[in-house]
Order: structure tokens, then sequence, then C-alpha cells
């Protein structure tokens, strides 16, 4: 169900939830008309000014009470997250337990995003009676944040959208993948019972097009953040701030991982299955292309299959798996296109695993690639297990490669030489570089987002609350 105020809402109109390990119907969500998705806008801007002027003591409280109940209820949270997007469980507890820590975060933050600032104007010169003046500098809520997220990560990015949200006085209309709106709809009942006031958080299911247009045009809403492809999200983000809207965008990535001579190559091999078949790949920060020096390059892929190989393919329920489903037959036949592709290009395929019969499941795949960028596999975001490595020569050549597309999220290179590692962490184009470590990473306070079509903006907990607030400025003239 969605919920606007304090209420679940149904509709006549309804859309199948489908669990991807077994391809069976879960559940049927409404598919809410405008007029309910207005309902829900102007539920939260008449209840933004109660949440404002609720202390914000009491917002911290809440949320901390929040961050109780979900540890709570962890692991009919993590099973449901589990079920409706194919996460295997252990990796969903992971995500669940880390959703509890983010409404901490926003709780314990929100006493230093809103400290303000006390300036005595006499130590300016212009303009004259200085002397007689200052200033308090305090931040102030937005309104009603518009939030839409993807499937992949229901309840982290929820978390990192609603909380910082609440925290500083803001109201939300939630709009959560089709795909997956189940957790987000169990989050907010926990945030409406952990003592927000009625329609602070409200969750509306339906068509994505209609909601997000809804979201430009409606005067209601102050500030989108998205998180999801660069198509949508750019054309999204251009048409909001024509309107003088607020947006924050987290957009796709090509996440490139370089493998030098001189690294570790185990432990290379590890950061590379965890950053491309953690989860089959559908990570925004997924490792997408490996660069590898020549010099270990044999040695990097044998022990690559080797380990890949021993991995289980399976319901994502099951406690033994390692590699679950795909999100949707769609998707599945994406993975397939991109293979094909690469193959017909002059790609030669070096592993392909087995899958279950039944599932929306695609074998986990490894390619060895030139560096043609013709290739779609090396230009366009690969969201599932299909992993591209390439061989070069040189340093030179690994750099230009890692920063040829148009992204530029994470990325990662292994070396046993930091200084080297480091100068050619400052030439790569992108948010965030690990050194000897996964691109699968990203900490919750520091800011998250990406160069060129990446994304606009940063998140982080307090990033987000700094975005989602106003700077004011109050003048005292006190002579």
């Amino acid at each position: 169900m969605a919920i606007i105020g304090s209420q679940r809402v149904d509709s006549e109109s309804r859309f199948k939830v489908y669990n991807p390990s077994t391809g069976e119907v879960l559940e049927e969500v409404p598919k809410l008309p405008l007029e309910r998705v207005r309902e829900a806008i102007e539920v939260a801007y008449n209840a933004q000014e109660v949440l404002q002027s609720t202390p914000a003591s009491r917002r911290a409280s809440s949320l901390m009470r929040a961050a109780e109940m979900i540890r709570a209820r962890a692991e009919e949270l993590a099973r449901t997250m589990s079920s409706e997007v194919g996460r295997p469980i252990r990796s969903a507890r992971v995500e669940i337990s880390r959703t509890a820590q983010i409404f901490e975060l926003a709780a314990s933050e929100v006493r230093n995003v809103l400290s303000g600032s006390y300036v005595p104007l006499e130590v300016y010169d212009f303009p004259a009676g200085n002397e007689r003046r200052f200033a308090m500098i305090r931040r102030e809520p937005v309104g009603v944040v518009g939030s839409i997220t993807p499937f992949n990560f229901p309840a982290a990015s929820f978390a990192h959208k609603v909380a910082p949200a609440l925290a500083v006085g803001n109201t939300v209309v939630h709009k959560p993948s089709s795909l997956a709106p189940l957790t987000q709809i169990k989050l907010a009942e926990i945030l409406l019972g952990s003592g927000f006031p009625p329609g602070s958080v409200n969750v509306i299911t339906g068509d994505s097009e209609l909601i997000g247009e809804e979201f430009v045009r409606n005067d209601r809403i102050s500030l989108i953040t998205f998180t999801g492809s660069e198509a949508v999200g750019l054309q999204l983000a251009s048409r909001a701030v024509a309107q003088g809207k607020r947006v924050i965008m987290e957009l796709g990535g090509m996440d490139p991982m370089i493998v030098l001579e001189d690294a570790d190559v185990g432990r290379a091999v590890q950061a590379a299955l965890v950053g491309r078949f953690d989860y089959a790949g559908q990570f925004c920060n997924a490792t997408k292309r490996i660069m590898v020096r020549e010099e270990v390059a044999g040695k990097f892929e044998e022990e690559l299959v080797s380990r890949l190989s021993s991995m289980r393919v399976g319901d994502a329920l099951d406690e033994g798996t390692d590699v679950g489903p795909l999100i949707s037959p769609s998707a599945v036949k994406a993975m397939g296109e991109f293979v094909l592709d690469a193959t017909s290009s002059g790609g030669e395929l070096v592993f392909q695993g087995r899958v279950p019969e039944r599932g929306f499941f695609y074998p986990p795949t490894v390619l060895r690639l030139r560096g043609e960028l013709g290739i779609r596999a090396l230009r366009e975001e690969v969201f599932g297990p299909v992993l591209p490595v390439i061989r070069v020569k040189d340093d030179e050549e690994a750099v230009r490669l890692a920063n040829s597309t148009k992204y530029g999220l994470d990325a990662a290179i292994f070396s046993g030489d930091f200084n080297r590692a480091y100068r050619l962490a400052c030439r790569i184009k992108a948010g965030t570089v690990m050194i000897n470590d996964t691109t699968r990473l990203r900490w919750d306070n520091l800011p998250f987002g990406g160069f060129k079509r990446s994304g606009i903006g940063r998140e982080s907990v307090r990033d987000t609350m700094l975005e989602m607030t106003e700077s004011k400025v109050i003048v005292n003239n006190f002579g």
C-alpha cells in the first residue's frame, strides 16, 4: 500500500511486485492516479510547518527510536528486501543494520548542521554604523522534498534521502521504484510510528513519469533528490532547475579498477569479485571495467576465474548464495545483448557460469576485451554480473581508458607503491578513488557522488542536510 499522511491508501489500478529469485508475484501495489499524488504533496506541505516547529532535539529522538525499531524488525526487513530485489540474505542483513546507523547519524549530525553562528558586524567598515549591529546566521528547512530512488538499495537509499530531510525539518513525498516498494513502505511506517507527525513522510507508488512530472511542476515541492539513470536524472534536473527547484542527483557509473604489475594480485582479485558480483553487480559503484597490466594479466584472469567458479548462484533467501538474480527479465536480456556485442566485436568469453532454471538470473561472466571504445560494455553502464578485463601496456593507457567514459563515480587502483598509486588517483576523474580496495565502498558521512555525468552535488548525511536547508542572515541594530 501507499502511505499518505498516516494512512495506507489503495487504488483500483495496481502493479505487481515480483520475487526475482523465483519469478513469482510477491504483492500487488497501488498505481496512484494524479489526484492522489497531488494530495500527498499537499499533505506534506501542510505538515511541514508542524514538523519545523517541532524542536530539533525531538526530531532527533524520533530518528533514534526509528533506528531501534528497525533493529527490532531487522530480520523481517532483510527478508522483505531479499525477496523483492534478490539481494542475498546475508548482504541484505548488513544493509538493514547500516540503515539503522544512517538514522542515528542523522540524529547526531543535526546538532552540527543547525548550530548557526553569531557575527559581530563591528569587524566590517562598511556600511556605516556597524558598531551598533550584529548578525545571526541560521539554517532553515527548504520545505517539501520530492524523493525518488531505484530498486537496488531500498533501505539505505531511503535512509540517505529521508532521514536528513526529516532531521532538519523538511517533510518528504517519496517515490520508490515500482520494482521494489515493499521495504520502503515498511520503513515509512516505522518512521510514522517513531514520533514524527502525520504527513512528515509519504510514500506514493505508481507511474514514474507521472510522479516525476508532478514533482517538477508542483510549486509545493522545493527540492528533488533522485538516484537512478543518467538519462532520466539529467532530464528531470534540467526541468526542475528551470522551475527554481533545488536538485540532488546521484546518477550512473562506469567504475574502473586498475591493477598494476606491482599489485597484490590475490587482493585485487578479491576486490574484483566483491566489486562486480556482489548482488549480481547491481550497484552504481560496482566495478564495471578492469584495466590490468599485461605483465600480470594472465595470473589475474586465472585466479579470478578459479575463485569465481566456486561462487554459488541461487535464491537470494538461501544462506549459502553468493550471487543472486537480476531484478527483471529485461535486465537479463540486457546482459545477453552486452555480451553478444562484445564477442561479435572481437572480445573473448573467458568464463561463464551456470544459473538456476527459474528466476531472473544471468550467469557470472568474464570477458577479455581490447580497449576499443565502440564496445558497449566499455562505454555504457553494465548493471549486472558481466566483467570486462582489458590488458594495458602502461600506466598512461590505464588512465586514458579509466577516463574514457562520460561517467566518474568511483575508481580503484591496486599497486604496491603508494606514491605511484596516489599520482594516478589524482589524474582519474572520479568522485572517490580507492587505493588497494574495492570500488564497492561508501562511508555514509563522506561526500558521495561523481564527476561528469555521474551526478549533481554530493550525498552524505551532513552534505544532504546542508543541501536541504536554506541559509538565513538575521541582523539586529541595537543602537
